[in-house]
């Protein structure tokens, strides 16, 4: 079975649910591009609308914080603490020397803390939150607002919640969710490591242990009974089926259907990697895909596209269709 096909169907890129239900499925999902993460989750919903997120968002259901690798991801309110527990352990350690470069110890972590509670309320702006730490003399370098925000995050104090306009606000976590009893570790590690296959599959235990950034053996302790099935190299569904041949899809730079994965040949070509990520920075191109490969790169502004090979008339036809489908602003 094709594993590009299989994926589309693990991706819900061809089956529409709720936005909640959406992050659900998959744990967490890619969210450092605020407005590319709304298009992401707007993509697999049956409504296809920015509004429908936003609302999510708006309401608590879903927030954005770093539950993994240092990377902002969206998490749904039910799940967060859960996945923050991990973060503490797995992420923490490997800050210590930047937080020292920067001059943040534990005085300064407390002193920011407490300007959070005073100040945070229903809602702050980063920028308002910078000028209160700023004017307390807590900053005053680059980088010092973006790793407090991120360590006050990972400790449960802060998350991203509702939006003010275009602005999406920082919220005091344990006002904004709702209280709930945190599940032992391990039983957390399984359930990540189940949600990543369930929504990523047919996948390597190497790919699950890269995305959640846990051992390999934590992954294969998860998956030791599970109702997944091992198949030519990749963790498979029991009922799993194939999106159509003829799939076409115009996705995000930062979509998980390219960036959950860090083996990413089944989807994209040796050859073609720097295309949609110049540099090797980590920033990546919205892509083209057609039958879950990709075959080229699409920018915003006029919806410009970009092929690897010169397409025929009539799939040039079909992907400006669905790039005028794409929900990229507005309210829907």
């Amino acid at each position: 079975m094709s594993v590009a096909l299989a994926r589309l169907s693990s991706q819900l890129l061809v089956e529409g649910r709720s936005p909640v239900e959406v992050v659900s499925h998959f744990g967490a999902m890619q969210g450092q591009d605020f407005p590319g993460v709304i298009t992401s989750i707007a993509l697999r919903t049956q409504r296809r609308s920015r509004q429908d997120v936003i609302d999510a968002f708006n309401s608590g259901a879903l927030v954005r914080t770093w539950p993994q690798r240092g990377t902002l991801h969206v998490v749904g309110s039910d799940r967060v603490r859960d996945v923050l527990a991990v973060a503490r352990k797995r992420t923490f350690p490997g800050t210590v020397k930047r937080r020292e470069a920067l001059g943040i110890d534990e005085q300064v972590l407390e002193q920011a803390r407490t300007i959070a509670r005073d100040v945070v309320g229903d809602g702050i702006t980063r920028k308002e939150l910078a000028a209160a730490w700023e004017s307390a003399g807590l900053v005053n370098q680059p980088g010092q607002v973006y790793h407090l925000i991120f360590h006050l995050s990972i400790e449960g104090l802060l998350g991203w919640g509702p939006m003010r306009g275009k602005e999406q606000l920082l919220v005091l976590l344990d006002r904004w969710v709702a209280p709930s009893a945190e599940r032992p570790y391990e039983d957390t590690i399984a359930d990540i490591v189940t949600r990543y296959v369930t929504s990523h599959a047919p996948t390597t235990r190497k790919d699950a242990a890269w995305w959640a950034n846990i051992p390999v053996t934590a992954v294969d302790r998860a998956l030791e009974g599970s109702r997944f099935v091992l198949k030519d190299g990749y963790w498979r569904k029991p009922d799993e089926s194939l999106a159509s041949s003829r799939s076409i899809q115009v996705l995000p730079g930062f979509d998980e259907m390219i960036l959950g994965y860090s083996d990413r040949s089944a989807s994209v070509a040796d050859e073609h990697a720097v295309a949609i990520c110049p540099g090797g920075n980590g920033v990546f191109k919205p892509t083209i895909m057609s039958a879950g490969r990709v075959i080229g790169t699409w920018q915003k502004t006029g919806l410009q596209t970009t092929y690897f090979a010169e397409p025929t008339t009539a799939l040039d036809k079909r992907v400006q269709k669905a790039l005028r489908k794409l929900p990229l602003s507005g309210g829907s």
